[in-house]
């Protein structure tokens, strides 16, 4: 990086680049040319030790004081011979904070005049009047971020602004512009009731000749930007509604004078809107254009509406709430605004104090929408929802949940104090208000004790005067999904499920049933559950999707329960049509599951007349969880030092015969009898099998008891049926012994002789 000239920290400088003018603005003369020189002017030839330092002669008229703003125009275009060059200068602010500003790469000529003030308030070329953009390096605690912003031309000058404070001739502490103020003298002094008068008066007109006859006949004056509002507004409603009763046609062809009239109208009234001292009706205004259909050019007009926005934004003259109406209004412009909507977090930094509930969530609604601004935009948002959360209302929690799941923010910090207010909060919410909570919590895949113990307090006061039978079923998903053992929870569900089994739909019946399967726990009433569940499955067999239906098959075989009954409606041609009716990456999965449910019942069930389905000659590569991987490494060393030989022990292996899914492949097997051959493989009393189970193979609960899941359960059962002593190992406790191997030996050999 180039070095650059010591700037006295006491005195503020601004440097922007914008693409579009090709300047470098600088304010305060005396460092003037030593920063153009050593942080703009040098150019790098190959050579490493070669620089080239283009040269110019400034222009002086009349004496050189710090109060004289001098603007720089490179002129000319890019030398073949240039290369990219570019420098970084850290710029305080008035208040204390250093910018990252990335200064433009330099061009071959400079020319260097002095401004003429004109304090005159005639308005000069609209292209004098334009927005630059431009990017500036901003740091947010430890982020460092390249933003999008804007430096503002008028009259063929540059202003800066503060947030908020704006004065002439004020040194600011962002990047912008000084409007010139429109006096109110410009309008016609007329009172609400008038201005109203004049609105309905255009609300009466049924054609757009109407209202250009009628706007004809007003007086200029007599047209305030509230009336302008209005007459923008009906000539959308009468476009769209002739639109939707004619569909595909042309309502200003473009040899038509009424375009030509249109244009002008809609760009007049445009420039009286901009022109109001009240920054609602400019924000409207911009609202209301998304319901412009004109096919023709309206760049003009919406181009200023939406830099007079931005203009407001910039100078802090918005309240947040209106930031982030101009944020929407900027989104559904469609690429019109989408260049500005970039910006709009310009009008949000170091306002934070100022956000309460409601700007919260609306600051939170308009970070979906942004992308280069988005982190910066949620890093406001986190800081100061931990200082308001206990004052957030229910509709406020629902709102955020609904952005987060949007944005996909499953590690967000946010997600804890969301659990932390629901806790507190959970006797106040409503059945369809929890029901959307846990539902947002699981697609964020965010499990919290807070919120578990707000879900347990909810079930354990409602118990079976729970209304809704959706809320029981989410709250049973939810539990399913991250592995929640609660034993309020699933024995309230269990007499629900007894209570209004006959009203249940097809997908209620499954989310209630399958959890006591999935995490091994049979509820008290368990007879009666398992009664009523085998008499709605059999009347309504046919409703139920032949994936779900072999789930909760396997969900009674993890708790022994076999399901004999239905053995001839599965193992049908007709089943297995629809199996093949489902998406191709479904069918796989259900044709493993219902294998794994072939080999369950014929290792269990002594009246099944088993298996039903072919044998799996085909034995694909299966895939093995790196963490499984490490651990089986981890405990080669001891097991051979216990068993003796190397040869006595195999890793990861599938067993004969059996589907190549992965309960039945087994992590180590040690067989005393020597090396073991899976071509050979013969049943004995002397093989052990060695199962190191992963954190998701346990299932969650308050008292932190570990019990394993049902699949495992029944993987354990199946493996001593085959005649395996099952050695089960701890993923956590063997990570615990990792640097301690005489440890690590001592507690497999106390897991292999319990497993003797």
């Amino acid at each position: 990086m180039i070095q650059t000239p010591n700037l006295d920290p006491a005195k503020h400088y601004y440097f922007a680049k914008s693409y579009r003018t090709k300047m470098v603005i600088l304010v305060d003369m005396k460092i003037v040319l030593e920063t153009i020189y050593f942080g703009c002017l040098y150019s790098y030839f190959g050579d490493l030790h070669s620089y080239i330092v283009q040269t110019f002669v400034p222009w002086v008229i009349g004496h050189s004081s710090r109060e004289t703003l001098w603007y720089f125009k490179l002129c000319g275009d890019n030398s073949s011979l240039c290369r990219r060059c570019i420098g970084l200068v850290r710029i305080p602010d008035c208040t204390g904070r250093h910018h990252l500003v990335k200064l433009c790469p330099p061009l071959p000529i400079l020319s260097l005049k002095r401004r003429q003030f004109n304090n005159s308030a005639v308005s000069k070329s609209e292209d004098e009047k334009t927005i630059c953009d431009t990017t500036i390096m901003m740091q947010d605690g430890i982020y460092i971020q390249e933003l999008p912003s804007i430096v503002r031309v008028i009259h063929g000058e540059f202003h800066m602004h503060s947030n908020g404070k704006t004065q002439a001739g004020k040194r600011f502490e962002g990047m912008g512009v000084e409007l010139v103020e429109v006096p109110c003298s410009t309008f016609k002094n007329i009172d609400f009731e008038e201005e109203q008068e004049m609105i309905l008066g255009f609300m009466r007109c049924n054609k757009i000749s109407e209202v250009f006859n009628l706007l004809n006949t007003c007086p200029e004056e007599e047209v305030t930007p509230a009336v302008a509002l209005g007459v923008m507004r009906r000539i959308f409603d009468l476009e769209n509604n002739l639109e939707y009763r004619n569909q595909g046609m042309n309502q200003y062809p473009e040899e038509s004078t009424v375009t030509f009239t249109r244009a002008a109208v809609m760009k007049r009234l445009v420039e009286i809107v901009c022109a109001s001292s009240e920054p609602q009706v400019i924000l409207d205004a911009l609202r209301a254009m998304s319901r412009d259909t004109f096919q023709g050019d309206k760049i003009k007009y919406l181009e200023k509406l939406c830099t007079e926005s931005l203009v407001l934004i910039t100078e802090g003259k918005l309240r947040v709430d209106q930031v982030c109406q101009a944020a929407r209004s900027f989104h559904n412009l469609g690429v019109y605004g989408l260049k500005h909507l970039e910006k709009v977090w310009i009008g949000l930094t170091d306002r934070e104090e100022e956000m309460q509930e409601n700007e919260l969530c609306s600051v939170m609604s308009i970070v979906p929408l942004v992308k280069q601004s988005r982190k910066h935009l949620y890093n406001i948002v986190e800081r100061r929802f931990g200082a308001i959360w206990l004052k957030l209302k229910t509709e406020d929690v629902i709102r955020i949940l609904y952005h987060l799941v949007q944005l996909k923010m499953t590690s967000s910090r946010m997600l804890s104090v969301l659990s932390r207010w629901t806790n507190l909060n959970i006797h106040n919410l409503s059945e369809g208000n929890l029901r959307w909570i846990i539902h947002s919590m699981s697609s964020l895949d965010h499990y919290n004790i807070n919120f578990e113990n707000a879900l347990t307090k909810f079930v354990k006061a409602k118990k079976l005067n729970i209304k809704d039978s959706s809320l029981m079923a989410v709250i049973m998903d939810y539990c399913v999904e991250m592995r929640i053992r609660s034993p309020v929870i699933l024995d309230t569900a269990a007499l629900y499920f007894v209570k209004n089994a006959s009203t249940l739909s097809v997908p209620q019946i499954s989310s209630l049933f399958r959890p006591f399967g999935i995490l091994n726990y049979e509820p008290s009433n368990s007879s009666e559950l398992f009664e009523l569940f085998e008499l709605h499955v059999h009347h309504k067999f046919v409703q139920f999707p032949p994936n779900v239906m072999i789930d909760m098959m396997l969900s009674c075989i993890y708790l022994s329960r076999y399901p004999i009954n239905f053995v001839k409606k599965i193992f049908n041609p007709y089943f297995l049509d629809r199996i093949h009716s489902l998406e191709r990456s479904e069918i796989l999965l259900t044709r493993s599951k219902l294998k794994m449910l072939d080999i369950a019942m014929s290792l269990e069930a002594p009246t099944y007349n088993g298996p039903m389905l072919p044998k799996d000659y085909m034995k694909p590569g299966f895939w093995r969880d790196n963490r499984l991987m490490r651990a089986i490494n981890m405990i080669q060393g001891p097991l051979i030092e216990i068993v003796g030989t190397a040869e006595r022990i195999t890793k990861s292996a599938l067993i004969p015969n059996f589907p190549s899914s992965e309960i039945y492949i087994v992590d180590c097997i040690i067989d005393m009898e020597g090396k073991l051959s899976l071509k050979s493989f013969k049943w004995s009393n002397k093989k052990y099998a060695v199962l190191i189970h992963l954190p998701e193979h346990y299932t969650v609960n308050v008292s932190g008891e570990k019990v394993l899941l049902g699949q495992q359960v029944m993987r354990k059962r199946h493996l001593s049926l085959l005649g395996f002593k099952v050695v089960s190992l701890n993923s956590d406790t063997l990570n615990k012994f990792r640097m301690h191997p005489e440890d690590l030996k001592s507690h497999l050999q106390d897991e292999i002789q319990k497993a003797s």
